[in-house]
């Protein structure tokens, strides 16, 4: 069973006595400071995580659609939530108490599966974007992130790549610079036929990206002088 499969067993347990939420578009979900008290389930939409900074500058964190879920602060004991979650088109949602989900673990840990897999790959992503922050370029995590994002549900798969539908502002939040660097970067990649950009989206195909990428920052190979 996949994993999204997993979770839609998972969330429909009847002892969980889920409440389903219809959400609209730009509807907040909860915000940063919040008690942490639900988990989410989405069965259609899509939502979008934000971490906001001191300043009040949001960082796009996450795109979620269908079949994935969300909240996991609420598995811990007086945890608030550290990110804003936004139904960013019409959703429709199941809400969960934490405390619930703990019980049913406690009496039927196979399902702990299903939430360990979930917590160690948000983990490995963290850890990750951490690296992306520290060791690359503004255009490597650019790339990084187009291809992160043509996979989530903010993307339409065509026959030659994807139609990412994103603006050059949430681009920039996601990876933590100037709108104008992203737009430049975007331009000169443009430039490559790299990508084609829309109002508000992105057509390109994340394998010819990622392989662009990869010749950029290959090492050039260096050669020992010969000897006459």
């Amino acid at each position: 069973m996949t994993e999204q499969g997993s979770a839609t067993r998972l969330f429909a347990h009847p002892s969980l006595e889920g409440k389903e939420l219809e959400l609209v578009s730009g509807q907040p979900i909860y915000r940063p400071g919040d008690t942490a008290e639900h988990l989410y389930y989405i069965h259609t939409g899509q939502v979008r995580l934000y971490l906001r900074g001191p300043d009040g500058s949001g960082r796009l964190l996450e795109i979620l659609g269908p079949g994935q879920w969300f909240g996991c602060a609420a598995l811990a004991d007086g945890s608030t939530y550290d990110a804003q979650a936004i139904a960013v088109v019409r959703s429709v949602v199941t809400q969960v108490r934490g405390e619930r989900m703990m019980s049913l673990l406690g009496r039927e840990p196979q399902h702990s599966i299903d939430i360990i897999r979930h917590l160690a790959g948000g983990l490995r992503e963290a850890r990750e974007d951490s690296a992306r922050l520290v060791f690359d370029d503004c255009n490597q995590r650019l790339v990084k992130t187009l291809v992160r994002f043509s996979r989530s549900a903010a993307a339409t798969q065509q026959e030659d790549g994807v139609v990412l539908h994103i603006t050059h502002d949430q681009l920039a939040q996601a990876i933590g610079v100037a709108r104008e660097t992203v737009s430049l970067a975007l331009t000169e990649m443009r430039h490559q036929n790299l990508v084609r950009t829309g109002r508000n989206q992105l057509r390109f195909n994340p394998e010819a990206l990622q392989q662009f990428t990869q010749r950029a920052t290959r090492p050039v190979e260096r050669r020992e002088p010969q000897v006459a």
